[in-house]
Parts: C-alpha cells; sequence; structure tokens
C-alpha cells in the first residue's frame, strides 16, 4: 500500500491515501441524553475534526457540516475525532452533495491506527459494505444491494453497531448487512469516503452520534 502521512488506508485491492487527520474532544462531544456518549453537529470548528487539503481534496467544516471533497479515484480518505469507546451504536446524516452515486461513504468503530479499524458504508447506487483494516491487510465480512435506496435522496441515515464482536450496518432505520468478528474491542470512531471512478466526490456529514449499543 502507498500511504502517505495524509488521510490514507486501501479497501479491497485499492491503494488508499488520505489527508492528515487531528484528534480532540469535541465541544459538542458531552453527553445529551441518558446513552449519548458523543455528538458533534459540526457547528463547531474547532471541535477536534480534521481540516487539510492537498492535490487529492479537502476535508473540512463548512456551513454547520463536515465535509469530504475528492477529487481522485479509487481513494479512501478518513478522519477521526480523538476518542475511544468499548461498544457502540455510531450514526451520522450523509448527504450526497457531489452527485457521484459510486462514491462509498460511512463510518469506522474500534480504530486502533490506520492499519487497524472496522468500517462500513454505502454508496447512492445501494451497494454497502462492512470490513476490516487488520496489520495493513483488508477484509471484506460482508457486502450486499441496499434495495431501493434512492439514488437522489437529499441525505442517508447510516448507522454503524459495534457489540462485543457483532457488526451491524442500517441504512434509513433498516438493518442492511451483519458480520461477527472480535478482533478490536475498543478504539475511536470515525467517518470515510471511497471514491470509485466518478468525479469529484463531495459528501456532507452531520449529526455525528456515539450512543451505547
Amino acid at each position: 500500500m502507498n500511504k502517505r502521512l495524509l488521510l490514507g488506508a486501501p479497501l479491497a485491492l485499492l491503494t488508499l491515501a488520505a489527508l492528515a487527520c487531528g484528534g480532540g474532544t469535541s465541544t459538542n462531544g458531552t453527553a445529551d441524553g441518558p446513552s449519548a456518549l458523543y455528538r458533534d453537529d459540526f457547528s463547531d470548528d474547532k471541535s477536534g475534526w480534521c481540516g487539510a487539503s492537498d492535490e487529492t481534496g479537502s476535508v473540512d467544516y463548512v456551513s454547520g457540516k463536515y465535509v469530504f471533497e475528492v477529487t481522485i479515484s479509487d481513494y479512501y480518505t478518513w478522519c477521526i475525532p480523538g476518542e475511544k469507546f468499548d461498544d457502540v451504536h455510531v450514526e451520522v446524516t450523509a448527504e450526497n452533495s457531489g452527485g457521484t452515486p459510486d462514491s462509498t461513504f460511512g463510518l469506522i468503530c474500534k480504530y486502533q491506527d490506520e492499519d487497524n479499524f472496522y468500517y462500513a458504508g454505502v454508496d447512492s447506487n445501494g451497494a454497502s459494505v462492512i470490513g476490516m483494516y487488520e496489520n495493513n491487510e483488508n477484509s471484506i465480512l460482508d457486502s450486499g444491494e441496499v434495495a431501493g435506496l434512492d439514488a437522489e435522496a437529499a441525505s442517508y441515515k447510516v448507522a454503524f453497531e459495534c457489540n462485543n464482536g457483532d457488526l451491524t450496518l442500517s441504512i434509513d432505520g433498516d438493518q442492511e448487512l451483519s458480520a461477527s468478528d472480535d478482533t478490536f474491542s475498543d478504539g475511536d470512531v470515525g467517518l470515510f469516503v471511497w471514491t470509485a471512478e466518478e468525479l469529484p466526490a463531495e459528501i456532507r456529514f452531520d449529526n455525528f452520534v456515539v450512543t451505547a449499543p
């Protein structure tokens, strides 16, 4: 894998890279409700997420949302807020504002480092995936098609539950994929975008929430 000190990690057989991510606790990351462990609505552009750009694109806060713009195909870009949790249910509202239906967007859980984490996501065509990256090796744990997903929907609610070895991806409230793996017991959470052929990709994230499973 060709990895830079920018944002990068591989998915499938792709060479993936990325823009440098930072850490820190969001000012919106205090508990809100009995089971909220962390949340960020991205209204505070100093809440601890990445802000960077280079020839591959950018990640930054824009008008109260967290925006990935990617100009390179077959490219995986992520950011983490610098937190640590055990079992979690993570969800986010995602808007495919770039209109590239083959761009996959989603969530990360139990992130150890750039070579070790779980991820789950979907594209606007309905292709979905749960996978893991372990010691610089990618494994697809489950994949499929989301029946009836609207490619032109204004936004999608993406949820990823990582609970005692059970991994579940839900889209707009419906469970789509599940897998089992207990390699990682805790770690950070995060967001990612993975481009295919259509460019440029732009995904806007909002209302990122971590709760107990």
